[in-house]
């Protein structure tokens, strides 16, 4: 358990230790975590050892350990929100690392109707915290089904708090005419929280995500009545030169909380093409890169009650 150590003094000059307990949540699009089976069920083609990519047992266990280097980095987040893996057996990999093994991870996946397989996910310490409910929510593109919003709900002490997992529709033909994709998911995730809300007040409500949209695009101006400080973050992908926000929370407005992207010099690589740096991934088309994503992690700290 983490603790912050306030000193509180008195007129007398006495001294009084307050400890207040802190919750933290890291968020990651891991970008095409794998593994090197083929799932007749999806399109994985390009990440098998028979791929252009030569997505191998090797490239695997390199991105694993890529990702456990963060979540240790981090100092283990209670709560680790995922998109872009592919199932259950890669979200074992990570919790069953000799780093992670006895910090008491547990995993909460359901398959989503994604096309290329790639679900959202959440790891979180069961020791720490209980969990009262998990489901993934169905978003609905006017008929074809895109990744599943995942949602669960737990208590630590006299806490409550309702956590949902976004990845959102990519911008892929354009934002202008993509946008419509993102404005579906936006109203379904609303319509989860305000349900969440409406039902029960007191609970922290927490979204995160990759949402393939800035802060001030359309589809979160839609969250009027929660609290996205994500302009704060200097940018957690780059493309063309142009740091963006796409990786964000948003929160319920009844409690206070703490924001950050996780900006280690290992996740970043310099920018030929444009200057400065850029998150160092793991591929560059069919070219391995061995690195991390093309996303950076961002982090969300909370005090309990």
């Amino acid at each position: 358990m983490k603790f912050f150590i306030t000193l509180i003094f008195f007129a007398h000059g006495n001294i009084i230790l307050a400890q207040q307990d802190s919750i933290n949540i890291l968020f990651y699009n891991v970008e095409n975590l794998f593994d090197t089976k083929d799932d007749s069920l999806k399109n994985d083609n390009e990440f098998l050892p028979s791929s252009k990519k030569k997505w191998t047992s090797s490239k695997w266990n390199i991105k694993t350990n890529n990702i456990v280097k963060i979540i240790a980095a981090n100092n283990f987040p209670e709560i680790i929100g995922l998109c872009e893996v592919e199932n259950s057996d890669v979200l074992k990999k990570i919790t069953s690392h000799y780093l992670l093994r006895t910090k008491n991870y547990s995993i909460i996946h359901f398959d989503s109707p994604d096309r290329r397989g790639i679900d959202c996910a959440l790891l979180y310490q069961s020791n720490k915290l209980d969990l009262l409910s998990m489901k993934p929510n169905e978003v609905n593109l006017n008929g074809r089904k895109t990744r599943d919003i995942l949602s669960a709900t737990f208590t630590h002490l006299d806490d409550t708090f309702s956590i949902y997992v976004n990845h959102w529709p990519s911008r892929y033909g354009g934002r202008k005419k993509s946008n419509s994709k993102r404005e579906i998911a936006a109203k379904t995730l609303l319509k989860l929280m305000d349900s969440t809300y409406k039902d029960n007040p007191n609970y922290k409500i927490i979204a995160m995500g990759d949402f393939n949209d800035e802060p001030l695009d359309s589809s979160l101006l839609n969250f009027t009545n929660y609290s996205n400080r994500s302009l704060e973050l200097k940018g957690t992908i780059k493309y063309q030169g142009k740091w963006q926000i796409f990786d964000q929370f948003i929160c319920s407005k009844n409690f206070e909380y703490k924001l950050m992207v996780y900006r280690a010099d290992f996740l970043l690589e310099e920018d030929k093409t444009y200057g400065g740096s850029k998150p160092y991934r793991t591929y560059y088309g069919p070219f391995y890169n061995g690195g991390f994503s093309d996303h950076l992690p961002i982090k969300l700290t909370f005090f309990g009650p």
